[in-house]
């Protein structure tokens, strides 16, 4: 007699409890994260720990329990329910502010998330955001990074959480503003965030119909934008658009800056383009022209169905890694493909090539000027 076995495999999932941050500036979709994350703990028996206010949170020990009821709508709110903080640095942490004395905090926040039994970390954030990661997996903690940005300048991920939002936002912003500079035949200089790289302010700029486009890649001649707000204001048209990244330039200058953070990892803080550019522009051209800065706008609200896709997708798969004890990497998501990258050294921002960047190339066939 042949007596056959049905062997039935079982899933043993080490780790019992892990944390979960979110750090660096705010975007739509991170709740879609953190829901991911800890249903899918939760199904692996483990337990999570979300650490408020970045990295505030992980050096000043301020945690909260996840479970359930604690995630079961947030994915279409926007922001994070766990706060955030874009200025603390865990190895260079100011202890004192009237001294201006700063310690490396790392390894005593990893003790005091040992002592409660944490595991592994999940930290959703950009580029310093995961910077700092790296050294805390580095430091003996395992860790998972997740990007996020509304700059979309990350390459670990195409596009990063947070992007596509921010670009449905500016196009409905920018559609409004465009009825009353119909109205009063004006040009509105548009500032859009997006720092050094210009995806947010392409891409932004041409679905909502700008005339003219400005970006960090690619510094603006004043004569060039000046000569294309008359012949467009002069054709017939009663209104220009103008889309400008905070970080563009004219030739020959530099960037315009609000203020500066030392104790930030992003020390430059850019501002005041649309303000300045709109000045220039009624000077020279006589048409009345007003600045409109879209700000924190872009990057508030709910998000959009992609954005919660891939916030959840980026989720699940960050857990699966560390529920295999794999670690030291950003999960990121290239041609709707999920991929995984090491921590890198050095930061390597993903750069907006005009070039081939199809959208570049529809916009010069179309007649968008760049201000070149």
């Amino acid at each position: 007699m042949i007596i056959l076995l049905k062997i039935i495999k079982v899933e043993v999932f080490s780790l019992k409890k892990i944390a979960i941050m979110t750090a660096g500036g705010d975007c739509a979709g991170l709740n879609s994260v953190i829901k991911a994350v800890v249903m899918a703990a939760i199904n692996r028996n483990m337990k999570v720990v979300g650490i408020l206010d970045g990295y505030i949170g992980f050096v000043e020990g301020k945690y909260v329990n996840l479970d359930k009821s604690s995630v079961y709508d947030i994915e279409t709110k926007g922001g994070t329910i766990l706060g955030s903080s874009n200025k603390e640095c865990p190895f260079h942490y100011l202890v004192d502010k009237k001294k201006e004395k700063y310690e490396d905090m790392v390894k005593p926040s990893i003790e005091n998330l040992r002592k409660i039994g944490v595991e592994g970390m999940i930290i959703i954030g950009g580029d310093g955001t995961l910077d700092s990661a790296r050294v805390i997996d580095e430091a003996g903690m395992p860790v998972v990074g997740i990007p996020k940005t509304i700059d979309n300048d990350m390459s670990a991920s195409s596009p990063t959480i947070g992007f596509e939002t921010a670009v449905q936002n500016s196009v409905e912003a920018i559609r409004k503003l465009k009825t009353t500079a119909f109205s009063h035949r004006r040009v509105f200089v548009v500032e859009m965030m997006g720092r050094t790289s210009g995806y947010l302010t392409l891409y932004g700029g041409f679905a909502s119909g700008a005339d003219i486009i400005l970006l960090p890649e690619l510094d603006y001649d004043l004569d060039v934008v000046c000569n294309k707000v008359k012949e467009i204001m002069e054709s017939g048209k009663r209104y220009v658009i103008i889309a400008a990244s905070e970080a563009c330039k004219e030739k020959g200058k530099t960037e315009t800056v609000a203020r500066v953070l030392k104790d930030s990892f992003e020390q430059k803080r850019y501002g005041g383009i649309a303000e300045k550019l709109s000045k220039q522009i009624e000077e020279i051209t006589g048409y009345e022209t007003r600045p409109m800065v879209l700000g924190h706008l872009q990057r508030g609200g709910e998000p959009c169905t992609v954005d919660i896709l891939l916030g959840a997708r980026l989720g699940d798969y960050a857990i699966n890694l560390l529920s295999d004890e794999r670690h030291g990497y950003i999960v990121g998501a290239k041609e709707n493909v999920l991929v995984k990258t090491r921590f890198p050294k050095i930061r390597e921002p993903r750069v907006l090539d005009l070039e081939d960047n199809d959208i570049a190339r529809t916009a010069r066939d179309m007649g968008i000027c760049f201000g070149v």
